[in-house]
């Protein structure tokens, strides 16, 4: 288990013991900077211009696309702190640990959504 992985595991059993139950949870980061996120809406003012229009090109911010509400995954909100503090980054360049379901403890695999707006 990797530092990131295991930053992730105790932030969603932390969630757990507090009966805190987002849909999932997620840690994102690249060299130095690492963050730990979980899955809502964030708010329009705060996401990064990068990753705002990247949004944009799958759908309605907030909008059911694929399934999931577009831009309230764990992915984006933990993505977002990375690029606000390293801009330079390519949506691609971010690195994810697998995504937990602080509910179950369960790993689960990236929605369509996010398997767009992170890949090339």
């Amino acid at each position: 288990m990797t530092g990131l992985e295991r930053r992730t595991y105790k932030f969603a059993l932390a969630l757990q013991r507090k009966k805190d139950h987002p849909a999932a949870v997620i840690g994102a980061g690249k060299s130095y900077f690492k963050n730990v996120n979980r899955s809502g809406p964030i708010s329009p003012h705060l996401i990064s211009s990068k990753l705002r229009i990247k949004l944009l090109t799958i759908g309605e911010m907030y909008a059911p696309v694929n399934g999931n509400f577009l831009g309230c995954c764990a992915e984006v909100n933990a993505a977002n702190r990375v690029l606000h503090k390293l801009p330079h980054l390519k949506l691609y360049e971010i690195d994810f640990a697998n995504a937990r379901r602080p509910r179950t403890m369960q790993i689960i695999p990236p929605c369509l959504n996010c398997k767009i707006t992170f890949s090339l």
